[in-house]
């Protein structure tokens, strides 16, 4: 197995030369204009995707940066979008992810929640787990309850095999106060766009 998290140099080269590879068993001339940096820019995208973590969870938490919450805290509720590669067929997947909290003791920066998203993205991935991950993570701040709802649009069920371009998925978890308590649910999804 080829490690390229830690080597700048020596395995990306091998990387971008097995895509090379790929690219010309497949028939295509790689010295022409269009497909000469094609290696390079596929593996520079595969990188930013295809990390390896052993924790990731406990990798995205690191972003939370917790601080005090008010005295009276009210629900909390940030909507921002998201990337990452489906682990099934590599292709991309993207949409938009809304996160509901209602704190207990702890806050977070609202940035950092998608910076927690963005963390948990960057591997083969499935919307299910990412929207499970995003509730475990935002349960280290102790909240009353967590609610994670994502929409996304995905490429491989619009360019293979069902090739339906107007197809959606759209995943959500309550958490906590939110999952065991009505009324907290009710509050929770209120807050949804």
């Amino acid at each position: 197995m080829i490690a390229i998290q830690n080597d700048t140099t020596g395995s990306i080269a091998v990387y971008e030369e097995l895509i090379r590879e790929q690219l010309q068993m497949l028939g295509h001339d790689t010295d022409s204009d269009g497909l000469n940096e094609t290696p390079r820019r596929v593996a520079r995208v595969h990188m930013e995707h295809f990390n390896f973590s052993a924790d990731p969870i406990a990798e995205a938490a690191l972003h939370l940066k917790p601080f005090d919450a008010p005295a009276n805290p009210s629900f909390v509720s940030v909507r921002c979008s998201f990337s990452a590669f489906c682990e099934h067929h590599l292709l991309p997947f993207f949409g938009t992810a809304q996160v509901v909290y209602l704190p207990g003791a702890k806050i977070t920066g609202l940035s950092k929640i998608s910076r927690v998203i963005t963390s948990l993205c960057q591997r083969p991935q499935i919307q299910e787990r990412i929207t499970s991950e995003t509730a475990d993570v935002m349960m280290h701040l102790r909240p009353q309850g967590v609610l994670v709802d994502m929409q996304a649009e995905h490429t491989c069920m619009r360019v293979r095999g069902v090739r339906d371009a107007c197809s959606s998925t759209r995943t959500r978890l309550a958490v906590g106060g939110f999952r065991d308590d009505a009324d907290l649910r009710a509050q929770a999804l209120a807050m949804l766009d």
